[in-house]
């Protein structure tokens, strides 16, 4: 009955997961993210899933397809997780310069 992942986030068939999925199921939006950020797609799905547990989410090739109950602003919707990927984005490459200078500052 369910296609679904166990863990945050497992990859079948190149395609991300998160959450659990009936396979019924029809993605209720699509958004696109650039293929520079795909690589903090995953992480910044697991601080949008916090904001929108009613939905669930599946990263492919070209972005992420949502499913669930229906997205009542779907252009709000797409601003808050292309922040959210841009966040972990900056969040990633300033980390070692974060503790770099923690490091200086605490030793």
């Amino acid at each position: 009955m369910l296609d679904c992942l166990v863990a945050p986030l497992q990859y079948r068939d190149g395609v991300g997961w998160m959450n659990c999925m009936t396979s019924d199921e029809h993605a209720v939006a699509v958004v696109e993210i650039p293929p520079q950020f795909e690589t903090y797609t995953a992480a910044a799905l697991l601080r949008v899933q916090c904001l929108f547990p009613a939905l669930r989410f599946a990263q492919n090739q070209n972005g992420v397809k949502v499913y669930g109950s229906t997205i009542a602003d779907e252009e709000s919707f797409r601003r808050t997780l292309l922040h959210a990927v841009y966040r972990e984005k900056i969040y990633a490459e300033t980390l070692s310069m974060r503790r770099d200078l923690i490091s200086a500052v605490t030793a």
